[in-house]
């Protein structure tokens, strides 16, 4: 009989621990779904923010509008600019820091390629890029500018801080 016992406990046991891990697995699927439709919601959020704030210009950069020019520092367009690059950047420190997939990413690659060929950032970058070096200070949009970097986008006269390629308008 007491065999018996001990052979209905070790069935049971093996049963309990059967379904735990059933439970288990079960559980880490259904937080796997949940975490994918958290990030999509948030994913979404950040795209309804690109359409919906108006102080986000992307058309600045996709139809090459010239805003780049010795009048630009101080000015509204700066603000402007500005407040787009910096959400940009955001987006590239997210996907920098893993907080958004690379399909995720491909949500905003579009318009961030875009931003990257606009010779007018390129001529912004190669301003702050420079000026940042000479106060010592990290560059403004850095997660952007080092996307673009790692990404190749500048070209060799980038670093040359004599290029005539490019205007200087900031004291470095």
């Amino acid at each position: 009989m007491e065999f018996i016992c001990t052979y209905y406990d070790e069935i049971i046991s093996g049963l309990t621990l059967i379904f735990g891990l059933i439970g288990g697995f079960f559980a880490l699927w259904k937080w796997n779904k949940s975490l994918k439709l958290n990030r999509a919601e948030y994913v979404k959020k950040l795209l309804d923010e690109i359409w919906t704030n108006k102080r986000i210009n992307f058309y600045l950069f996709e139809y090459n509008e010239k805003w780049y020019d010795k009048n630009f520092h101080g000015s509204d367009k700066e603000k402007e600019v500005d407040i787009t690059l910096e959400f940009y950047s955001y987006i590239c420190y997210l996907k920098e820091n893993g907080i958004i997939k690379d399909y995720d990413f491909d949500c905003f690659k579009y318009d961030i390629e875009r931003i990257l060929m606009n010779e007018q950032f390129r001529d912004y970058c190669y301003n702050l890029y420079h000026y940042s070096d000479r106060i010592r200070l990290p560059m403004s949009f850095y997660y952007l500018f080092k996307y673009a970097k790692d990404n190749n986008t500048f070209d060799d006269d980038f670093e040359d801080i004599s290029s005539d390629k490019y205007h200087h308008y900031l004291n470095f």
